[in-house]
């Protein structure tokens, strides 16, 4: 429960041996955000568990609560709290880069974020398998309110309204790597709110398999029990 800066870069191996970090407080302004800022390719972080909330000011752009930015490997780490951000956010990581591989992961409590949010992460470039979603994504009012003043005719013709949610998923907001035996144990979107609502992936360019969503799907348009 006091303020932490996140570790700016790390590409070695943290082994976490099950240990558990409570009481993770992240509120710094600015974007790439979580426990680790950056994890390099070389880089891996395993056997973790971290309990916490982040919720940071300013830009807000790649929030994870693992790593904002992951290019390195993520196995066996569970992250259960509450997560906030504006773009790119994840339960695990921001985003998930080319050379990144996520797996056996889950993620527990509630995220929050506008475009491109997962569970697990909330853009992915590279590799997640494995991994489970159990966290409760944009589903309340206050999370999805919107000013009459910011409401004009443009954003209610379009499909991508910067005031709207979109590219949200259970486990990747946007996937163009691979997403493979994947599941979604949590609710995602509020009804009548946002494009491109999915429950393993908001919008789908990559590859999926053998992945599957137990839990209810709600948006305004583009909407789809696996991909948005």
């Amino acid at each position: 429960d006091t303020a932490f800066t996140g570790i700016p870069i790390f590409s070695g191996t943290f082994e976490g041996n099950g240990h558990r970090i409570k009481g993770f407080s992240l509120t710094n302004e600015g974007s790439n955000q979580g426990l680790f800022r950056y994890l390099e390719e070389t880089s891996t972080v395993r056997n973790l568990i971290v309990e916490g909330k982040l919720y940071p000011d300013g830009s807000r752009s790649l929030i994870g609560g693992i790593a904002g930015n992951n290019a390195g490997h993520i196995e066996n780490c569970v992250f259960s709290g509450s997560v906030t951000g504006a773009d790119n956010v994840g339960g695990i990581a921001g985003i998930n880069e080319l050379t990144g591989i996520i797996e056996n992961c889950q993620v527990y409590g509630t995220i929050h974020g506008d475009h491109f949010v997962g569970g697990i992460a909330g853009k992915n470039y590279g590799v997640i398998r494995n991994c489970s979603n159990l966290t409760k994504i944009n589903t309340t009012a206050q999370e999805n309110s919107v000013e009459i003043s910011d409401i004009t005719l443009n954003s209610m013709t379009s499909s991508e309204s910067v005031i709207t949610a979109t590219d949200i998923g259970g486990i990747s907001g946007s996937n163009n790597g691979v997403v493979k035996n994947c599941q979604n144990h949590g609710n995602i979107g509020y009804q009548h709110i946002g494009y491109n609502i999915g429950g393993i992936l908001g919008s789908q360019s990559g590859y999926i398999a053998e992945c599957t969503n137990y839990s209810n799907i709600q948006g305004r348009k583009e909407v789809g029990g696996i991909v948005g």
